[in-house]
């Protein structure tokens, strides 16, 4: 196994999520009180980096949230996590953000917003870069990104975006979710692109699927699953790009990560356990 540290680049949303944890969820026209809410840094991308660099990695994130004033603290906490972040909005627009509701048995209820900006992409160079991983969002970054990219690159296919062919022509790597179908009904195992080598569907949990067989998911109290899907992407790179493990064994080790982290409440408690 190589001793040298390689890096990944994450390129896709980020955002705050405002999350609240409730009894139960509201009835229509109806209101309710916590004491337990939350802030988080949020979006696919931006959590598989964190979960990357918490992990030991050398995670670089490519985003847009905006310049204001609320941008700059999701920046500052970036890199507090250890991530090196590129943020090509140049307007200062308010970064995306989430009202997420959760129960006492961990089901959820969301509200996204997000906003378009405008972006400088000159003088990003991928080239330097072991592994590249697109969650499919901000297609006006990641979209024209595509085709600077030279290294293998994952594709986190959580739902079927317009646009998504173009990521799933250039990726050798998809982990779906099981709700990932083109128009005509096909999941990730039936779309004919030569160049996806490798291949799975993540069912939550239950076992994960891939074309050699099923590999089991370790059976959990869930207390929140918020981010565990992003968490399980950030193991994943980590554990395939940094660790050197073959396919198979690097989803393992990503379920493992994320069936820890549903056990706390948030996305970063698992980080603390000292498992990994």
């Amino acid at each position: 196994m190589s001793l040298q540290k390689k890096k990944a680049v994450f390129i896709g949303l980020t955002g705050i999520d405002y999350v609240y944890y409730l009894d139960e969820f509201p009835k229509e026209n109806g209101k309710c009180k916590t004491e337990d809410y939350r802030k988080y840094i949020g979006g696919p991308a931006a959590n598989a980096a964190i979960t990357y660099a918490a992990l030991g990695g050398d995670a670089t994130l490519i985003t847009a949230y905006g310049r204001s004033v609320e941008s700059k603290g999701i920046t500052d906490e970036l890199i507090s996590y250890g991530v090196n972040v590129i943020n090509v909005a140049i307007d200062d627009k308010l970064p995306g953000t989430s009202t997420i509701c959760i129960s006492r048995d961990g089901q959820r209820t969301i509200i996204s917003g997000q906003n378009s900006y405008e972006t400088d992409l000159s003088g990003i160079d991928l080239s330097e870069y072991d592994l590249a991983l697109f969650d499919c969002n901000q297609q006006d970054i990641s979209i024209p990104l595509l085709d600077r990219v030279s290294c293998e690159t994952v594709l986190d296919a959580g739902s079927y975006k317009p646009n998504v062919e173009k990521f799933l022509k250039k990726a050798s790597i998809v982990i779906s979710s099981e709700q990932f179908r083109d128009g005509i009904g096909r999941d990730i195992f039936e779309m004919p692109y030569e160049n996806i080598t490798k291949r799975a569907m993540t069912r939550g949990e239950k076992s994960i699927i891939t074309k050699s067989g099923e590999i089991a998911v370790e059976h959990v109290e869930c207390v929140d699953s918020l981010a565990a899907g992003d968490i399980f992407h950030g193991a994943f790179c980590f554990a395939y790009l940094e660790k050197e493990y073959d396919f198979k064994i690097a989803l393992e080790f990503a379920a493992k990560v994320a069936s820890e982290s549903v056990k706390y409440k948030g996305p970063r408690e698992w980080k603390n356990a000292g498992c990994f």
